[in-house]
């Protein structure tokens, strides 16, 4: 059985992704900051079928990282995938932008990643078949106006895993960089203004392009994949 440590699995894309991983068969680790949701998920993880551990934190915290990777890795033997969803956001003009904000949203978005993917692989370098997929954003790629902090950690998150690929190729780690438009997600109720959700990719079917992503062939590497709603990136 293949195993899979999911950040953010708590809500939107991260737990889509638990839930289409479940159906393919993979042993899972969620991590995500409210036990509540883990609770949810894991028990919808079950009745499709998987396993879940569910492993309560935060991707901003090294500690938490190291130990969710080594709870995983000894309860399986292995992992085999690594899945960043964790993310958060918030839009104001750059002269309007608290600069604690800007620090959060950079220490979760792009330190986040970074710490995940320090803490798994360990597990994964050097072992045949084994992935990391890094759930960032088509705002690592366009500029939107108001949105300072957050297109600034998905550049940054975009940039980095670009790094990391070029870094591990060589040791037998794909890495991924998952660039979907805007996604109806729980992110959106925090957002001020009204935003038309209807018209957004829904989490599953990011969770759709994950599965693809991790199912290729070992003679193939999706470096990169954007992923739109057809109205464009709205």
């Amino acid at each position: 059985m293949r195993t899979a440590l999911i950040t953010g699995a708590g809500r939107g894309i991260g737990r889509a992704a638990a839930v289409r991983l479940a159906r393919e068969g993979y042993r899972l680790g969620l991590l995500a900051r409210t036990v509540a949701d883990l609770e949810q998920v894991a028990g919808t993880v079950e009745r499709e079928g998987g396993e879940a551990l569910a492993l309560p934190g935060s991707v901003t915290d090294q500690e938490t990282l190291a130990g969710a990777g080594e709870r995983l890795a000894a309860a399986s033997g292995r992992i085999d995938a690594l899945v960043n969803c964790a993310g958060i956001g918030s839009f104001a003009p750059v002269e309007a932008t608290d600069p604690e904000e800007w620090r959060r949203i950079l220490e979760v978005n792009l330190t986040g990643t970074f710490l995940a993917c320090r803490a798994a692989l360990p597990w994964m370098l050097d072992r045949e078949g084994t992935h990391i997929v890094n759930v960032i954003s088509i705002a690592g790629k366009v500029a939107f106006p108001n949105s300072g902090a957050y297109c600034a950690s998905k550049w940054g998150a975009l940039g980095f895993t670009r790094v990391l690929a070029a870094e591990v190729r060589e040791r037998g780690v794909r890495v991924t960089a998952l660039c979907p438009g805007s996604v109806a997600t729980p992110f959106w109720d925090r957002i001020e203004h009204s935003v038309d959700v209807s018209r957004m990719l829904k989490p599953e079917r990011v969770a759709d392009a994950i599965w693809t992503i991790l199912s290729q062939p070992a003679d193939v590497s999706i470096d990169e994949l954007e992923l739109m709603p057809p109205a464009g990136v709205l």
